[in-house]
């Protein structure tokens, strides 16, 4: 047996190394993949899963030298029952490899799985000739340890009876095995590294520097649909944003006239070929490309840096193609639609990151958008899934990940709600006192010096600090604007006194440590640091009351004595100095006492075992 540890150890460095958004099981899936059968980074991830709906198929390789197929199952347990459970999903697989290597059919073509997906087109050329067809259930355990369990031997008999082994062995003279693997941590090199072809124009090439440049290239809107699902999201982890058709403004300028137009060629009313004069084109972004004789380009790990909205629509059109009866000559008419295509190779990744800016900006980028794909928030991202909160890094992501009722069930935690990047930025400045930057976020995003600072490497270790302080910063807000509203307060200038950014930093500061602080707050900040807020809890909006009752009036009856009734600024170091005194009186211990996203931040383990207690 290996130990949970080391495989951890392995998925933690992957994951870091990758930025690959996936359960553990799933990742240690697609290391064992490369391991095992030498194949690389891009092509393991295209034929293991990301998702459910994968009728217990983790991973898959076919050896076409051998003509051999390999189905792999994934359980990261320590518990030896549960790591045989994986059976189960294994003879889901088997049922489902029934229909498609016997018959040639599928009750639906698995387009909303990649993995699935790439193992369905790869069946459709290949079933033919399969000789053997190998189950494998991946694990910690040697085989020795499951073998003699009662379910190994029952599943091992359905195995031996069912119609695939039959078929195999008697249609094929070949053979079908159930195996039991412990995971391969043992890396290594590819034999070879995938490439995705592209029909490429001639003489187009545009030279930047030895071994960077652009190639021009015209392809089939139907490639790039194929593309997306044989890639799923990952084929957009270098762009900014995800598909933003849910929000109405894209629905508007987006969804519906590309909806118009391919509806105008599908009917035969325009000719597929108007299509690149409408379109602007896509940009994609390669590691390596190399050109073959017949005008193919062989791309080498391509991920689409502008031309998100467009796939992710056409392929929604082309599903609604696909389910309707009579639609052959509509999906002929999709299929012969162009576009024209600019691939990047050979950049830096500055070069890219403005490259991906300079190509987008038919769709406003805000700053936030340009750090989207830094390490530190794919770690966040991924810390916060594994809590079952939402983290949306890249704009739009939320609504398209979470329509599929199989990825929104690994956020149990979210309650119809998500962390926005420049939301988490105020709230990690205001905990740590930087607040210029609390005062106004955008400005975090100006540029990677100031990002970091806010950013830091261990913002990760504190994630129960960003639920925490995430629900009390809507509730600080909301239970301001409450307090203002009383007449004493609303018919006076303490509105115009607390819109100000650095009074609202101030202020924030204050509320946010005195709750992390309080010794009357435990039970407090126990409930409200597991899970994510849509709104603000109206049970810690009346507790915000209480607190602006000790702050505001002083607060207003001093601003207004500094700044002559709002007719002067009132400087840095007056607010520092009243803000500070301010603290003292409300028990705040700035300089020592408890404080989120610090060396100083609540060891929440610890906390809760000492509360129960």
């Amino acid at each position: 047996m290996i130990t949970k540890e080391d495989c951890q150890k392995a998925i933690k460095t992957f994951r870091a190394k990758q930025g690959v958004e996936a359960t553990d099981e799933n990742i240690i899936a697609t290391i064992h993949l490369m391991n095992t059968h030498g194949v690389d980074f891009h092509a393991a991830l295209d034929q293991s899963s990301r998702n459910g709906n994968d009728h217990g198929i983790d991973a898959w390789f076919f050896d076409e030298a051998k003509s051999e197929l390999y189905i792999y199952q994934s359980k990261l347990t320590e518990n030896r029952p549960a790591a045989l459970r994986g059976l189960a999903d294994l003879d889901n697989a088997r049922q489902w490899l029934e229909e498609i290597i016997i018959e040639g059919t599928v009750a639906a073509i698995p387009n909303d799985n990649h993995c699935l997906f790439n193992l369905y087109t790869t069946l459709a050329k290949v079933r033919e000739s399969i000789r053997a067809v190998n189950f494998s259930l991946a694990s910690l355990f040697d085989k020795n340890e499951l073998e003699d369990l009662t379910e190994y031997g029952e599943f091992q008999k359905a195995f031996i009876k069912s119609r695939l082994n039959e078929f195999i062995r008697q249609q094929r003279a070949g053979k079908l095995t159930l195996n039991l693997n412990q995971f391969n941590l043992e890396t290594a090199l590819p034999e070879k590294i995938k490439t995705y072809p592209l029909t490429t124009l001639p003489d187009s090439r545009v030279e930047l520097r030895r071994n960077a440049y652009l190639d021009l290239s015209y392809v089939p809107l139907h490639s790039l649909v194929q593309l997306y699902r044989q890639r799923g999201t990952v084929l957009f982890d270098k762009n900014v944003r995800l598909s933003l058709m849910a929000t109405k403004e894209a629905k508007e300028r987006l969804v519906n006239p590309l909806d118009a137009t391919l509806d105008k060629i599908v009917s035969g009313e325009l000719n597929p070929n108007i299509f690149p004069f409408y379109h602007i084109g896509i940009t994609i972004a390669a590691s390596a490309s190399t050109t073959e004789n017949d005008g193919h380009l062989n791309l080498e790990a391509p991920s689409i840096i502008n031309g998100c909205q467009t796939i992710t629509i056409a392929n929604e059109y082309l599903r609604r193609l696909e389910k309707g009866t009579n639609n052959e000559e509509a999906l002929s008419r999709f299929k012969q639609i162009k576009v024209i295509a600019k691939v990047v190779v050979g950049t830096t990744n500055e070069e890219l990151k403005e490259i991906t800016n300079a190509n987008n900006r038919q769709n406003p980028i805000e700053n936030w958008q340009l750090f989207s794909n830094e390490p530190i928030h794919i770690e966040i991202e991924q810390v916060l899934k594994e809590n079952g909160v939402f983290y949306e890094r890249q704009k739009g992501k939320f609504d398209s990940v979470m329509k599929n009722a199989e990825n929104a069930k690994f956020y149990f935690n979210t309650r119809g709600a998500y962390i926005k990047v420049v939301d988490l930025g105020q709230i990690i400045a205001v905990a740590k006192g930087q607040l210029q930057w609390g005062a106004k976020p955008s400005d975090i995003f100006l540029n990677k010096e100031n990002h970091d600072k806010v950013f830091d490497r261990a913002v990760t270790k504190y994630y129960q600090d960003i639920l925490f302080c995430t629900n009390l910063l809507k509730a600080i807000k909301r239970g301001l604007n409450v307090y203002l509203e009383q007449p004493t307060y609303a018919n006076s200038n303490a509105p115009k006194i607390f819109l100000k950014p650095m009074v609202r930093a101030h202020l924030y500061r204050l509320a946010l440590l005195y709750f992390y602080q309080s010794q009357n707050k435990e039970s407090l900040r126990l409930d409200y640091s597991t899970y994510l807020l849509k709104i603000a809890s109206m049970t810690l909006v009346e507790e915000m009351q209480t607190f602006y009752l000790k702050v505001i009036s002083k607060t207003k009856n001093w601003y207004n004595g500094e700044s002559k009734t709002l007719t002067v600024e009132v400087s840095k170091k007056s607010m520092d100095t009243f803000f500070g005194g301010l603290a003292t009186e409300l028990g705040i211990d700035i300089d020592e006492g408890q404080a989120p996203f610090t060396s100083r931040a609540i060891n929440w383990k610890q906390y809760e075992e000492e509360v129960a207690d």
